[in-house]
């Protein structure tokens, strides 16, 4: 039986954050810039051309690639040392009747890591939250 390299065999996961704030540009600087992403997702992180360098307390880091993005709508994000196909993106929606913002988290985790994936994101999101978003 042959397997197709570009298919993931991780499970895909999609959650949604709502936003207090209404501001797109304060959303988009914490989502697609290095100095925002360190004020909520990682200690420290440094661009270096399309990739992210990403750290974590002093020993941790992992780069990503910055594999597609568009402004003040979404940035996609596929970390280096993951399986071709998987990626991480975080996209901004708008609810039209309440004019309400939130963030749409796409990421990928093998099927027994799901829920680990879930509590990282979550707690992320109230780092974030803590920032006024």
């Amino acid at each position: 039986m042959s397997t197709d390299k570009s298919i993931p065999s991780k499970a895909k996961v999609v959650l949604e954050y709502e936003l207090s704030t209404q501001s797109i540009p304060m959303i988009w600087e914490a989502i697609a810039t290095a100095p925002g992403l360190a004020s909520w997702f990682a200690d420290d992180v440094q661009l270096k051309g399309k990739n992210y360098q990403f750290q974590w307390g002093k020993h941790e880091s992992r780069e990503a690639e910055l594999v597609n993005c568009r402004q003040n709508t979404y940035v996609r994000f596929h970390w280096l040392d993951e399986e071709p196909g998987t990626f991480f993106e975080i996209r901004i929606l708008k609810n039209d009747l309440t004019s309400n913002y939130a963030l749409e988290i796409t990421d990928f985790a093998d099927p027994d890591d799901e829920e680990d994936v879930r509590n990282l994101w979550d707690t992320s999101m109230d780092a974030l939250h803590r920032c006024g978003l």
